[in-house]
């Protein structure tokens, strides 16, 4: 393996690589690709994430931030089925993620539910088809990033431009890294395949009904930052084949470290320094596997946009009580959900079977 086949490891594969390599010369290497590829790509992101807010503002800045996660994903992880479907859902899933968080949040929160539940079942069904590639939690991430910052007029106009912009990028990227893969399953195979009683259905629904009722509850709560009730919530729900209970204890005790390592930091650096912590956290997060970990340095970036809106103290009892109530809502939902599908079906078994 060369030095550029070792950049492009995952990160928990390379630490892997790390801890078994035969000799001084090869751990060294892999230390050495770890960490370049880490700087280099904080520095793609500063400097992709800066050209579109020049030119968009930094109103949009979030769209920016989904652009380029996406521009990451799609990489690697396609749709798994045909490619004129995939690129065509590709260009829908992005019109949902410009109009529907900010039109969701603009009527009452019942017809906001159902707008969530719509647009969120289309990217889960189309873009989520195989939940262990990880996509549902990105793309999910992105629409409830988008809908924790909500634009309107001239500024909705500039964002449609830069998503705009952002499809053209990501879906050629899309396109030439996953043209030649040959799936026998069109999308509307896929559509005609989804049933409660298959795992992957179950899931699917799960994820939908599931992220819609969260941000529903947030809404009804009249809670500040909805979005991040809905992202613990999606963290629990997303899990798949696995109970939710150690998810959402990992997000929990990262959320409240990282919040109280945040609130620590932040005071005792001098004004001039604190916007530095995204940048630093953001180094730190590239080379972290742990879910727990990812989790603590999120807060940095989190509490540095939440803390010049709401204060310091403020922002950090937000977070910490809206991941609660986004992972209590998510661990009772996983539970009620899977007892209400299995009686289904059982009692649907029993019927056929007289």
């Amino acid at each position: 393996m060369n030095f550029y086949q070792a950049m492009q490891l995952d990160v928990s594969v390379c630490k892997e690589k790390i801890r078994t390599a035969a000799t001084k010369s090869e751990k060294h290497k892999f230390v050495a690709a770890l960490i370049i590829k880490d700087v280099l790509c904080v520095l793609f992101a500063i400097a992709f994430i800066s050209v579109l807010n020049f030119f968009f503002g930094n109103e949009n800045s979030s769209a920016a931030v989904v652009i380029f996660c996406i521009l990451l994903m799609v990489r690697f992880v396609d749709f798994g089925y045909r490619i004129k479907g995939s690129m065509i859902n590709f260009f829908v899933v992005f019109v949902l993620l410009t109009f529907s968080p900010c039109i969701a949040q603009s009527v009452n929160p019942v017809i906001g539910f159902c707008i969530n539940f719509l647009s969120i079942g289309f990217i889960v069904i189309s873009a989520c088809h195989e939940p262990l590639y990880g996509s549902a939690g990105l793309y999910l991430f992105a629409y409830m990033f988008l809908y924790g910052n909500p634009v309107e007029g001239r500024l909705l106009g500039l964002r449609t431009l830069e998503m705009l912009i952002g499809v053209l990028i990501c879906g050629a990227v899309f396109y030439i890294n996953h043209r030649k893969k040959h799936y026998d399953k069109s999308f509307f195979q896929i559509v005609k395949d989804f049933s409660l009683s298959t795992s992957l259905g179950r899931w699917q629904f799960q994820v939908i009904l599931g992220l819609s009722l969260g941000i529903l509850v947030g809404e009804l709560l009249q809670v500040d930052r909805v979005m991040w009730v809905g992202c613990a919530c999606l963290t629990v729900l997303t899990q798949y084949g696995e109970r939710p209970n150690k998810r959402a204890f990992q997000r929990l005790g990262g959320v409240v470290a990282g919040s109280l390592l945040f609130g620590i930091v932040y005071q005792l650096l001098p004004p001039a320094a604190q916007p530095s912590l995204g940048i630093y956290s953001g180094l730190l997060l590239g080379l972290c596997a742990a879910y727990h970990w990812k989790t603590l340095l999120n807060c940095f970036g989190a509490l540095l946009m939440a803390t010049s809106i709401f204060g310091l103290k403020s922002a950090i009892i937000l977070r910490i009580a809206n991941n609660i109530i986004g992972c209590c809502f998510g661990v009772f939902f996983y539970y009620a959900y899977n007892f209400a599908v299995n009686r289904l079906i059982k009692d649907r078994t029993s019927g056929n079977m007289c």
